[in-house]
């Protein structure tokens, strides 16, 4: 049995509220390490959730958001907005982990697909999408429902940040098209942002431990 096929709660309120805040604080704080310091260490620049907020806003708008701005709605989208989306998909979507499986895995192989047609397809791309693909694949031998889900989240958010806002902000799809190094810092860092939130949301709200 999933945790997507046990009874949870279903109301967004109380003490089910600050888990699921509790979550998403705990997985951003661990992403800023990941994106602002450890990403800076390997690329030599970091991960910068704002400057993605910025090229939207640019490319749709013409507006220029000011920094503090940016960094606000990163921080809220972290600490509340993808926690309340998880709390929703979670508990009405039926199967939920197989339909974010299914979007990550399409969507990002056809991602490479491109490539392969453009001709700008390299050893990189093949390692990130064997990567990407080998971690979906775990659910098959994880032992453990919870942390199968969480690990789903967290691929589900780098989709969302990368599949969705960045080609709406006028950049690559996955940003494939930066030479894929960037694209993969994020991946990592969504992945343990999103699998810690849910991890730890799930945790407080049965408070026994279980996996």
């Amino acid at each position: 049995m999933t945790m997507a096929a046990e009874a949870k709660p279903a109301t967004l309120q109380g003490r089910t509220a600050l888990h699921l805040f509790a979550g998403g604080l705990a997985g951003l704080l661990i992403w800023e390490v990941w994106a602002r310091v450890l990403t800076k260490a390997v690329l030599g620049y970091p991960l910068e959730p704002a400057g993605l907020i910025d090229a939207i806003a640019q490319h749709r708008l013409g507006l220029s958001v000011p920094y503090l701005i940016r960094e606000a709605l990163h921080y809220g989208v972290g600490i509340v907005g993808y926690p309340v989306a998880y709390f929703v998909i979670s508990r009405f979507v039926p199967r939920w982990p197989v339909v974010l499986d299914a979007i990550v895995l399409v969507t990002f192989s056809a991602g490479i697909a491109g490539l392969i047609a453009a001709g700008s397809f390299a050893p990189i791309h093949f390692i990130f999408w064997t990567a990407a693909v080998g971690l979906i694949a775990t659910r098959a031998i994880n032992r453990s429902p919870l942390i199968a889900d969480a690990i789903t989240w967290g691929n589900f958010t780098w989709f969302n940040a990368l599949g969705l806002m960045a080609p709406v902000g006028g950049l690559s799809f996955y940003l494939l098209g930066e030479g894929g190094e960037l694209s993969y810092m994020s991946f990592v860092g969504h992945v343990i942002y999103g699998a810690v939130a849910v991890w730890l949301f799930e945790r407080l709200e049965t408070g026994t431990g279980r996996d």
